[in-house]
């Protein structure tokens, strides 16, 4: 009979047909061939058989709009949505281990084969693809799985023991660091993240460049989708592409096969904002530099206090966006504009041999950055209301909204308190909460609002993570 309905198809999907439109097209399909069957029978009689057959027409009308509805990734049901994402090269994500980058030093052309495992005292991180260690004595930097599962962070500088026998002949020895933070594990792919990224690679192609991009990106193994962001620089200065976890030569290769032209990417850039004159000057970046005291630091394109540029220094951290060099730079002319520091941490650089030739292909590598809130309540309900337990609901709830913000995006105070009062609402209505308030910190320092606005900025170029611990939900 679905050839007697026209389809009508509006903003929600396939429109279901009403019962009247369907009892209307049954009386007509049945008199075709029994003219004039009413009279053969007593009218409730008819009534009764028609009403009966409407409501099977009916189940199977509805059923066949949901199969309609539900072909595309917004109204799937999970066996459809997962079916979609396959023809689209989009798998589930399933929970990761926590990850660090680290880089082997020794003796040129010694092999890092896969499966080397090193520690930092704590846990053991396992090599997912070899390298080799090259004429500077470094290695590239090798992706490392921790071989338990977990979540935890691993800063800058603490991936330091080799746990895989090296020969006693080899000389010098083979050492290993993290010049990066490693990655916290991440959990199983929410249906609604999944559902989200099988409609964005259903785009890819016709949204262009970056949708298409970002689609390859999200298929590598270990790459956290929110981590991921394809930047257009202005005054068409090509792109900067900041990928989170993942294989570096895996990733590499999804933005070698996915970019039309792989000159137009650009690292990182790490600039200069100020140089004091003092003994000892002190610099200070736009960026978190990431440094650790003892890291040895190159300035160039210095305007004003010229004296600086080319030259090696030896620095001590004082905040994450200034460092002391270790000379009196008292005597020398007053900084006026510009500087790039060298090197920048976050870069990351993998060639791709595509035989004859070879490919140079740079993105960049977020840090993270990690935050503490303070959330302070009251209300104005007549009734007792548990602190332990809107702790114990609001804690999780805003742990969870900073670990999922993208790669460079701000804090948002507005969306935090959305966040609280849902977390909370089972005990405490919305209208009944008479004060909320946040207090903020990112790496330790207390960071407040902008003015005028709710928002509470971070590094650009990182990503905000935190745990149940460091959010502290309390009364007052």
């Amino acid at each position: 009979m679905s050839d007697d309905f026209p389809t009508i198809i509006t903003r929600a999907g396939l429109t279901p047909q009403t019962p009247a439109a369907i009892l209307a097209a049954l009386i007509a399909r049945v008199m075709t061939t029994n003219p004039g069957y009413t009279a053969n029978l007593p009218g409730s009689l008819v009534e009764d058989i028609s009403s009966t057959d409407v409501g099977a027409v009916a189940l199977c009308d509805a059923a066949m709009v949901e199969l309609v509805n539900s072909l595309t990734p917004h109204g799937a049901n999970a066996f459809l949505l997962n079916q979609l994402g396959q023809v689209y090269g989009v798998q589930l994500g399933l929970p990761s281990r926590t990850s660090v980058n680290v880089v082997f030093s020794g003796p040129p052309g010694f092999v890092i084969p896969k499966g080397f495992t090193v520690t930092d005292g704590t846990y053991q991180y396992v090599v997912q693809v070899g390298g080799i260690i090259a004429t500077g004595g470094d290695t590239a930097a090798l992706f490392a799985l921790a071989t338990q599962d977990g979540s935890w962070s691993v800063p800058t500088g603490t991936v330091t023991e080799v746990i895989t026998s090296v020969p006693s002949s080899v000389t010098p020895t083979v050492t290993v660091n993290n010049p990066t933070a490693g990655l916290p594990a991440s959990s199983a792919e929410s249906e609604e993240s999944y559902r989200s990224r099988v409609l964005q690679a259903g785009l890819a192609v016709s949204q262009g460049m970056a949708t298409l991009l970002k689609t390859a990106l999200g298929r590598v193994s270990g790459v956290q989708t929110r981590l991921v962001s394809v930047r257009q620089l202005a005054n068409d200065a090509g792109w900067e592409v900041l990928v989170g976890g993942g294989d570096p030569y895996e990733v590499a290769y999804a933005i070698f096969t996915s970019l039309f032209d792989v000159t137009s990417l650009r690292s990182s850039t790490l600039s200069v904002t100020n140089i004091t004159k003092a003994n000892p000057g002190v610099v200070t970046t736009d960026l978190n530099h990431n440094y650790a005291t003892g890291q040895e630091v190159e300035m160039n394109e210095v305007v004003g206090m010229t004296q600086v540029n080319g030259v090696n220094y030896t620095i001590t951290v004082i905040t994450e966006k200034s460092f002391s060099l270790g000379v009196n730079t008292s005597g020398f002319t007053t900084y006026v504009s510009g500087g790039v520091v060298t090197p920048n941490l976050r870069n990351e650089e993998v060639t791709i041999d595509d035989y004859p030739d070879s490919y140079l292909v740079p993105f960049v590598r977020p840090p993270s950055q990690t935050v503490a809130v303070t959330a302070t309540w009251n209300t104005s309900s007549a009734n007792f209301v548990s602190q332990a337990s809107v702790a114990q609901l609001a804690g999780p709830a805003i742990a969870a909204y900073i670990n999922d913000i993208a790669v460079g995006q701000p804090i948002n105070e507005f969306e935090m308190t959305t966040v609280f009062q849902a977390a909370v609402a089972s005990i405490l209505a919305p209208q009944l909460i008479t004060r909320l308030v946040f207090d903020v910190s990112i790496n330790g320092i207390g960071t407040p609002v902008e003015a005028g606005t709710g928002i509470v900025e971070g590094d650009p170029e990182s990503y905000f993570e935190t745990t149940d611990g460091d959010i502290t939900v309390t009364q007052g």
